[in-house]
């Protein structure tokens, strides 16, 4: 009986234990699980994250490299104008060169031409006293000479005085003969009346004048020689030449 009793509380034991042990194991296999979903929902909720994460950065990579494109567009764009202008401003600067090069050599025709007729001009001149001096005899081109000297004498009147300078007190006359005192006198008293004031006379005697006279009071010229006179028919002629109608 003694015997029974025993072997069934260690029955009941080796149960209550089992139980024991059986409740033990699935309370910490409990924990363990619901420790390893919080970690797995952890782990999904860090995952979510670094993909929301890599997403965001992914997106802002295209945003920039986007940017990046556009800015690199721009600058392209710009430096192709900038190119562009360079070369227009080159070709414009060129040809503004070339203009001024070929303006200067027009310039420089003209200007050699111009100094080529003067030349031929003077040249002309020069022969045609030379021939006055050769074909006629002094008596002869001193009555040119008068000639002259009366009409330049009989014209000023007809000099503006506003061109005689205050300062101007000498009137410096170049002769191919000398002048009388009735001559020196009437270029005195015209230039006097003009001036309003008594002014001096200096002759100066150039036989290469040949005929005619060459007058100078500060800056005013008076051009009275038999050169100056050739020169004035050589300019009418021209002139007719020109328009088919005497000047």
């Amino acid at each position: 009986m003694l015997l029974a009793q025993l072997i069934i509380i260690q029955i009941v034991t080796f149960v209550a234990l089992v139980f024991f042990l059986r409740k033990l194991l699935y309370t910490q296999a409990n924990v363990e699980v619901k420790r390893l979903q919080s970690l797995s929902a952890e782990n999904e909720k860090k995952a979510e994250e670094l993909r929301k994460q890599t997403e965001q950065a992914r997106m802002e990579y295209e945003i920039k490299i986007k940017k990046a494109e556009e800015e690199a567009k721009l600058l392209k764009e710009a430096a192709q104008k900038e190119i562009e202008k360079q070369q227009a401003q080159t070709i414009a600067s060129a040809k503004e060169e070339a203009e001024r090069i070929l303006a200067q050599a027009r310039n420089t025709r003209e200007k050699m031409k111009e100094e080529i007729k003067n030349e031929l001009e003077q040249s002309v001149i020069s022969f045609a006293c030379a021939v006055v001096r050769s074909a006629f005899e002094e008596k002869s081109y001193k009555y040119i000479h008068n000639e002259l000297l009366g009409d330049i004498i009989a014209h000023l009147d007809s000099v503006d005085e506003h061109k005689i300078a205050d300062n101007a007190n000498v009137i410096d006359v170049t002769t191919a003969f000398t002048l009388t005192a009735q001559e020196q006198e009437s270029i005195k008293t015209a230039f006097a009346r003009k001036a309003s004031r008594t002014l001096d006379l200096k002759e100066k005697i150039d036989k290469n004048l040949i005929a005619g006279v060459f007058i100078k009071i500060g800056n005013l010229i008076i051009d009275g020689s038999l050169a100056n006179r050739i020169e004035e028919v050589r300019k009418k002629m021209g002139r007719e030449d020109h328009t088919g109608l005497p000047a």
